[in-house]
């Protein structure tokens, strides 16, 4: 049976062995099939074959038919690929529902590291910045307060046509705690255009913030969740698009100042995004900007 294996790499992130997705591909190709060809044709040791069988029947992603001997169908690749999609939502949504339980082991880990820089995290590029820093909003447990700018906006929409959306992410976790989240937007004359495309694109997510507003660029982007923790984003124009690292720093002093901060900047910045497009010229003077 030639099959173009790398094609199918997909069902390995999905969490299944080989033997497992080297059955089901052969069975798709087969239809209908008993073990013995299903060995034959997928190279499967014949003592591999009913433990893989079983797991793909319990899944949902083969029939059984009851005979001797013992038959397996195969579903078409439609209810087949919609049964795949459901599997890795559950998967998710378990992990995430069990992730408290996590949280809390790790946190009873002992810490040998007593330095300073054993508080300190440096995340290389916008994928690092939006994968490890950025994602750690969703593990928030009393509150997060975030001014972001085009940079954030850029390096969170490259991520989400990747396939991880952040914010997606954080929105649900969000919702499940009830954690509040306020966001303030910078933004300038050069880019109100891409910030109000952000929004409405990421509006599923951004709608549920505890409340949004709107400022002149300030320069410096970063997140404080819970009191303690610190995310400084770091840009620089002559590097890509400008996002090139991002510092996680756990200080509740540090914390307990851009927090302050932030409450400056929250009563001076726009509460109604139709001021952007009533007077998109003086959208670098808003906000910060007075």
């Amino acid at each position: 049976m030639r099959v173009a294996w790398a094609e199918f790499g997909l069902l390995d992130e999905a969490g299944f062995g080989s033997y497992e997705k080297r059955a089901l591909v052969a069975l798709a190709v087969h239809g209908v099939s008993d073990a013995a060809t299903l060995c034959r044709e997928a190279d499967i040791p014949t003592s591999k074959i009913y433990a893989a069988m079983e797991k793909l029947a319990r899944l949902g992603l083969i029939e059984v038919r009851r005979s001797r001997p013992q038959l397996y169908a195969a579903l078409p690749p439609e209810p087949l690929i919609e049964r795949l999609n459901a599997i890795a939502r559950e998967r998710a949504e378990a992990f995430a529902a069990a992730s408290t339980q996590l949280r809390a082991a790790f946190e009873k880990l002992p810490r040998r590291l007593k330095s300073s820089q054993s508080r300190v995290d440096l995340a290389l590029g916008a994928d690092s910045h939006v994968k490890r820093h950025v994602s750690r909003l969703a593990g928030a447990r009393k509150r997060v307060l975030s001014y972001l700018e085009a940079g954030d906006i850029a390096a969170i929409r490259a991520l989400r046509d990747e396939g991880f959306d952040v914010l997606r992410t954080v929105a649900r976790e969000r919702e499940r705690g009830g954690v509040e989240h306020r966001a303030i937007f910078g933004f300038s004359d050069r880019n109100a255009a891409q910030l109000l495309a952000f929004l409405r694109d990421f509006a599923g997510a951004t709608r549920t913030l505890s409340g949004v507003r709107y400022s002149g660029e300030i320069g410096h982007p970063f997140h404080v969740v819970d009191d303690d923790i610190v995310i400084l984003a770091l840009d620089h124009p002559f590097i890509g698009d400008g996002r090139f690292a991002s510092l996680l720093v756990q200080d509740a002093a540090l914390a307990a100042q851009l927090a302050e901060g932030f409450e400056q900047l929250w009563q001076r910045a726009l509460k109604n995004l139709r001021e952007i497009r009533a007077w998109p010229g003086r959208a670098g003077r808003s906000g910060a900007a007075d």
